[in-house]
């Protein structure tokens, strides 16, 4: 591979010296099975999320507060899980997460109003930043250019492993013993991540850079030198995370329960149904990302998500049978599938050595923020124009994210930004 070009005049940085392979023992126990875990926790409590809480009693616009409260939990925790990334490093946080994580599992499951139900889903969200956090920190440390595709993209894959199976037990739960029992499962999930974990090897948080003076750089300043040099970066980090927003936050199966009136168990078979799809994509687009570069699934990618949505779009105009939905709907997954991972690859391609906490926390709160507005914008555009209005939305996000990555974005597998 040849030696990366640079932004800005600024210095490559040195490759690890030992650098984490993607295909390796240590890489499956500390990235994909903690991730295959927690996701297989989440796909169990998945089909029962939307029915919990339309039993509640409260319209779609409402109910869909129990996914824009998971979404703006993770928000607000960005920027603090950054900071004590650098500050504590890696381990602590990812041991927090989980605990955390069971621990609202447990509390959702005993949940006895909605606004209840809602703080319980924003805490969750905060304590999903934080394991994920850690992780792409340590991803964008340990990794170099060439692996960093494969291991964030597979980590997403591993996922989809979790989404795979567990919507699809989730929702016989529900259906057998009520759809808080899925939450249990849920919680034992989140502490059995923890034990790989507890295995995991801290490198010593990095020293922080100082000014002339000797003192700690003033924050503004730190602010200033992490983001300008890579604003073209973070508005591919915002509406990429609007086009994803739907797909990520699961609106499609709370659009799909409201508008033909689905069950948590055929919720359940229609997500493992789009896990069976965009798991092979997504463990390609890994391979891909690190033998071609990043824009070569990009820029496919979020094209076809911008006709996909179009074409739902098409299907809510038209009032078209469940038998349609569910074919666009899975080429839709299919093209989300082509964009899991890329984001955050080149956001561990371009964080600064210096404090990769602290990019990592303004990376992901630029991109929770497009994924907090995005179903909040659908839900209101459903409620008051119809959802055909709501896909147009989504497909516009798509389309300016294809648009920016050709003209500002370089490729980041062989470019570093000041």
């Amino acid at each position: 591979m040849s030696a990366p070009t640079t932004v800005h005049g600024s210095i490559p940085s040195a490759r690890p010296p030992s650098e984490a392979r993607a295909l390796s023992w240590s890489s499956f126990a500390t990235i994909y099975l903690p991730a295959m875990l927690l996701a297989l926790g989440t796909g169990i409590a998945l089909p029962a999320i939307p029915v919990l809480a339309r039993s509640f009693d409260v319209p779609f616009g409402v109910a869909s507060g129990v996914v824009t409260a998971f979404l703006i939990g993770g928000l607000a925790g960005s920027l603090p899980t950054g900071w004590l990334v650098d500050r504590v490093g890696r381990r602590p946080i990812m041991i927090a997460g989980p605990i955390l994580t069971a621990v609202m599992a447990l509390l959702t499951a005993m949940a006895q109003s909605f606004p209840e139900l809602l703080f319980y889903r924003f805490v969750d969200g905060w304590a999903a930043q934080m394991w994920l956090l850690a992780r792409l920190a340590g991803i964008s440390h340990n990794a170099g250019a060439g692996q960093r595709g494969r291991q964030v993209s597979w980590m997403y894959g591993m996922d989809n492993v979790g989404r795979l199976s567990g919507p699809l037990v989730g929702g016989f739960i529900a259906a057998a013993f009520g759809p808080r029992s899925a939450f249990l499962a849920y919680a034992v999930l989140a502490l059995l991540a923890l034990v790989p974990t507890l295995r995991l090897q801290e490198d010593a948080p990095p020293r922080r850079a100082s000014v002339g003076d000797g003192r700690a750089p003033h924050l503004g300043i730190s602010f200033w030198n992490i983001v300008i040099p890579r604003l073209a970066f973070f508005g591919i980090a915002f509406f990429s995370a609007i086009a994803r927003g739907p797909i990520f936050a699961d609106m499609l199966h709370l659009y799909a329960a409201f508008a033909y009136d689905l069950d948590a168990q055929t919720i359940g078979i229609l997500a493992t149904a789009a896990s069976v799809t965009t798991l092979p994509i997504g463990f390609i687009a890994g391979w891909l990302m690190d033998r071609f570069g990043r824009k070569v699934t990009m820029v496919p990618g979020f094209s076809a998500v911008t006709i996909t949505m179009l074409m739902l779009a098409g299907t809510a105009f038209l009032h078209l049978p469940f038998s349609w939905y569910v074919v666009v709907f899975l080429a839709t997954v299919a093209a989300q599938g082509l964009t899991g991972g890329s984001i955050q690859t080149v956001g561990t391609d371009v964080a600064p050595p210096e404090a990769r906490g602290l990019f990592l926390g303004l990376w992901r709160f630029t991109g929770q923020v497009g994924t907090s507005i995005s179903p909040i914008v659908f839900a209101i555009l459903a409620d008051h124009t119809g959802y055909g209005s709501s896909f147009i939305f989504v497909a516009t996000a798509g389309l300016i994210t294809a648009l920016l990555l050709v003209t500002l974005i370089p490729e980041t597998s062989k470019t570093r930004v000041a």
